[in-house]
């Protein structure tokens, strides 16, 4: 499939060939007449982390796969023009906002936007919540309890990864993804790429 030149303005071009396979099917769908914006290439790189991560409880096909924002409208919005008529690991898929960890329900990723990190302090693998990918949206997302987070570089959106994080919390991450991670940090990364991952087949999203 060939890449929209305006969706490289976003993705850098040393993971073109699976960082452009994740996203560039889904923004035209939602914005076909529309420049491409920060917004709209995060929302698809939420859906598309779902293909990529095994949860530990993974949940019957009649319950729905649930993408919970705090602090971040504009992905919310994007998320609702995307989410319909799109399966997630063959779930039917939803968006909720939400204003703070406690209100955070059985969702399978939490994204927090910028400049609201700090509430994350709150939340901890084993808090009576089931597991949850946690994707931040800042410099030092990292260390403040996210397992994904948005990286801006040169106007393209990028991502970094804490397998430490992703370990806390039971999620395996598959080695298809950490090949166009910016960064992987901490965890047992050669074993989670050579052993549980070896040639990974990510689960379908449609």
């Amino acid at each position: 499939m060939e890449v929209p030149q305006r969706l490289c303005r976003y993705v850098h071009a040393g993971a073109a060939i699976l960082a452009a396979a994740m996203v560039s099917p889904l923004i035209p769908t939602a914005h076909a007449a529309e420049p491409y914006t920060e917004d709209a290439v995060k929302a698809a790189y939420l859906y598309r982390f779902a293909g990529y991560v095994n949860w530990p409880d993974e949940r019957s096909t009649d319950t729905p796969f649930t993408i919970d924002v705090i602090g971040a409208p504009g992905v919310a919005r994007e998320l609702r023009r995307l989410l319909p008529g799109h399966l997630l690991n063959n779930r039917p898929a939803q968006v909720h906002e939400i204003s703070a960890i406690r209100d955070l329900g059985g969702a399978q990723i939490l994204f927090v936007g910028a400049g609201h990190a700090d509430i994350l302090r709150s939340l901890m693998p084993g808090s009576n919540l089931p597991p949850v990918l946690v994707v931040t949206d800042e410099q030092g997302g990292l260390s403040e309890g996210g397992a994904l987070n948005f990286l801006t570089i040169d106007r393209n959106v990028r991502f970094e990864v804490s397998l430490t994080t992703a370990d806390r919390w039971g999620l395996k991450i598959s080695s298809d993804l950490l090949g166009v991670a910016v960064r992987v940090q901490g965890g047992r990364r050669q074993s989670s790429m050579s052993r549980e991952f070896s040639r990974p087949r990510p689960r379908r999203v449609t």
